[in-house]
């Protein structure tokens, strides 16, 4: 099981935020990036590259949720 670490949240409107995560195990870690639009889904990247091109409407991940509960479950169960 892996362990979650917050390492920064920013606002980019009092209601949508990019929540940067540290993902651990007991061999490697890595970072994650969320982004929480107005607690209705959240969308996981791997990087910056892909969450910049998701604001650019030229990337779509492949991981979202739409609850807060199940973006902490595939964080813990996440291969890194």
């Amino acid at each position: 099981m892996n362990a979650i670490q917050t390492i920064s949240t920013e606002y980019l409107r009092a209601s949508r935020t990019i929540e940067t995560v540290l993902i651990t195990n007991t061999t490697t870690n890595k970072l994650f990036y969320i982004y929480n639009y107005e607690g209705w889904f959240y969308r996981v990247f791997n990087n910056l590259v892909d969450l910049n091109n998701f604001f650019d409407d030229a990337f779509e991940p492949a991981v979202w949720f739409e609850e807060e509960a199940a973006v902490d479950n595939y964080l813990l169960e996440v291969v890194i």
